[in-house]
């Protein structure tokens, strides 16, 4: 009998693409990275490598703290995104049977 589970993953496009939505939503606000940085209190390469894509996961108090600060509004429905969202946008699941992975 297979069994079946699955789990989740950081996809590097989605990574990239809260990045810009985080990037596009400071410039929204006309903060500069070091602006950014200071008011959230941030190590100094955290927000650039963000927004640049230089990173392979973003930690969910990190991300919150961006997203509070920044709030960027989804196109969609108008609102700032929420957490969930944003994470949503950078989790791939992955389907796992018998140790065999395959993107779902």
């Amino acid at each position: 009998m297979r069994q079946s589970s699955s789990r989740y993953r950081f996809n590097s496009q989605g990574v990239l693409r809260v990045g810009e939505i985080l990037r596009n939503a400071r410039e929204a606000k006309g903060w500069s990275l070091q602006e950014l940085q200071a008011y959230c209190r941030l190590p100094a390469s955290t927000a650039n490598s963000i927004e640049n894509g230089f990173v392979t996961k973003i930690q969910a108090d990190t991300l919150e703290t961006l997203r509070v600060a920044l709030e960027p509004q989804n196109p969609e429905t108008g609102k700032t995104y929420t957490l969930g969202e944003l994470y949503e946008l950078m989790l791939v699941k992955e389907e796992i049977t018998n140790g065999v992975k395959g993107k779902k």
